[in-house]
């Protein structure tokens, strides 16, 4: 699941950068190496975070049922998606124009991010799905 996590977070990173930042041929070339490297930070924090899940009660619940961490992915891809048009806004400003410009709340869009990739990386699996 650590690689499905990875692989989404690349995907996800590479999304953003498309909508937000692309800046042609220098994009393509640093863009997809800088989504590796957050992805990889992502993972790792969802990994320590993951230590929550030794408590038995907060386990027990979390694999339970594969729709909590379902329930958690999709939020925080609707989040990602129509968080902005929900009013979690903040004004940013474009340095080369000069024009301010409303988009998604950071702290929205991290946390989002860092949930998507928790749930992904702690997919509840059988005791046999592990291999």
């Amino acid at each position: 699941m650590v690689i499905a996590a990875l692989i989404a977070g690349w995907i996800v990173y590479m999304i953003a950068m498309i909508l937000t930042i692309y800046d042609g041929l220098l994009s393509l070339i640093f863009q997809p190496i800088m989504g590796l490297l957050a992805s990889v930070l992502f993972v790792g924090a969802a990994l320590i975070a993951g230590v929550l899940f030794r408590i038995p009660a907060l386990g027990r619940i979390w694999r339970s049922s594969w729709m909590w961490a379902a329930g958690v992915v999709f939020s925080s891809i609707f989040l990602m998606c129509f968080g902005s048009m929900l009013g979690l806004r903040q004004c940013y400003l474009d340095p080369e124009t000069g024009q301010q410009f409303a988009g998604l709340h950071s702290g929205v869009a991290l946390a989002s991010y860092f949930a998507l990739l928790f749930a992904i990386t702690h997919w509840p699996l059988k005791k046999g799905d592990a291999a």
